[in-house]
């Protein structure tokens, strides 16, 4: 049980106890077993939940519906020797809640677990949630919420009937399960934080009274003349002034950082889909991504497939009056040696196509090794360097081509494509032949940037 300190006479020294704490320091005045508990304004239960049947918790629950205040308790859970059943597996002490609203049982997680903050948690919620996950505890349990059995057919009639109630997720585990929540009764009488035994106990002090107190119980603040607690109709001018002052470099804040999110998502929007494409991309996605890029960098890219079909490359791209062939390859692992040869196979047949000017060479962009991340990939795309050695003409992948585009080097980009072209700015008219995807346009990442 903990009371607020203010400051008035103190009650006989408890014996000394584990887990013993500067509760002056934390602000707080604990009352052990035999003490008065009527007037507290909390449950810490840090070990084994509270004993709600007993005197103590009693007497506090009495002494809060009397005061009209919310019950607030803190519940450690977990704690204990595990046991084991078909059902359920592997299963820790869990919590008795109050009257007939059934109980909450705690599943142990594997060490491994990362849990989430949920959405819609107020400011109380929202600041226990972070406190436990930074840094976390040392084993985190799947809470479940049973009820207590309710009367049907073939069930005895229980009086007085089951309390309804709810478990209220603020961290959840990968699964979407609560490893940390807040239980209310339907009267909402109460709020049972539920938390994994091993939290540090000043962590859980420290929060109940900068944050939860004033949250669901301001009424015990006030009676303890706490600080946290200040009347605003009592406040100095110089006070208010100053808490408009903070409260209007809150709200630009909040706006700057909407702005800032808005323009974050629009970034996004354009890098994902190009991102993917070119990483992990095959056939026409890859081709549409090398093309979306060749546009960006500023050069002017014509689709060859729907033209020639198989009979040439899959892209011409022209700058600065040079013209080159590119001819796009994927492989979910390393690129086999013959890819080159289909490139050279395409510049030898484009001079017997119908309407076409000579080009100036070409380019095999390739996207290998796709079933792995990118950051676990050879780094040429060509391994044997005897062989690499003997190509004629460019090889490049396109993991390098995303590498260029998302730093804008365009002159890099530019360069490896098209050699040594004499101009380090793209022209102001190059523009795609045809539309582009959304996500391609030309100079919308830039924009967007600036």
């Amino acid at each position: 049980m903990i009371g607020t300190s203010s400051g008035t006479e103190r009650p006989p020294a408890p014996t000394a106890r584990p887990e013993a704490a500067d509760w002056v320091a934390l602000g707080v005045e604990p009352r052990w077993r035999g003490q008065e508990t009527g007037g507290c304004a909390a449950v810490l239960s840090p070990l084994l939940g509270p004993a709600t049947g007993r005197d103590p918790c009693k007497r506090y629950a009495e002494g809060a519906r009397q005061r009209g205040e919310t019950g607030l308790v803190i519940a450690c859970i977990g704690a204990g020797k595990h046991s084991y059943n078909v059902f359920s597996g592997s299963v820790a002490p869990g919590i008795h809640l109050p009257g007939h609203h059934g109980q909450i049982s705690a599943s142990p997680l594997p060490a491994s677990v990362s849990p989430e903050l949920t959405d819609g948690l107020d400011h109380a919620e929202y600041d226990l949630a972070t406190r436990l996950a930074h840094p976390p505890p040392h084993t985190w349990f799947r809470l479940t919420h049973h009820r207590a059995r309710s009367s049907g057919p073939g069930v005895a009639r229980v009086f007085p009937p089951p309390g309804e109630g709810e478990l209220r997720p603020i961290l959840v585990d990968g699964l979407g399960d609560p490893v940390a929540g807040v239980w209310m009764p339907a009267s909402g009488s109460a709020r049972w934080f539920v938390v994994p035994h091993g939290t540090d106990q000043r962590l859980l002090v420290q929060w109940l009274v900068q944050h939860a107190l004033p949250a669901c119980v301001p009424g015990a603040l006030t009676r303890a003349r706490s600080p946290l607690v200040r009347d605003p109709a009592l406040a100095t001018d110089a006070e208010a002034r100053l808490v408009e002052t903070i409260a209007e470099e809150q709200r630009a804040h909040e706006q700057r950082q909407t702005e800032l999110q808005q323009q974050l998502a629009a970034l996004r929007a354009v890098a994902d889909p190009l991102r993917d494409r070119l990483l992990f991309g095959t056939g026409h996605p890859l081709e549409d991504a090398v093309h979306d890029v060749l546009v960006a960098a500023g050069a002017t890219v014509t689709r060859l497939d729907a033209v020639y079909g198989t009979d040439s490359a899959d892209l011409l791209a022209e700058y600065s009056g040079r013209r080159v062939l590119v001819e796009v390859k994927s492989a979910s692992s390393r690129p086999p040696q013959s890819l080159p040869g289909k490139l050279l196979k395409h510049l030898n047949t484009w001079p017997a196509l119908p309407g076409i000017e000579p080009v100036d060479g070409g380019i095999l962009v390739v996207n290998y090794q796709t079933k792995l991340p990118p950051a676990q990939r050879d780094t040429e795309v060509c391994t044997d360097r005897a062989f690499a050695d003997a190509l004629s003409l460019p090889v490049i992948s396109s993991a390098r081509l995303f590498d260029w585009w998302r730093r804008e080097d365009w002159d890099a980009m530019r360069h490896a494509v098209f050699g040594d072209t004499g101009s380090a700015q793209p022209p102001e008219t190059a523009m795609p032949d045809a539309e582009p995807k959304a996500s391609g346009r030309p100079g919308l990442l830039s924009r967007l940037r600036r």
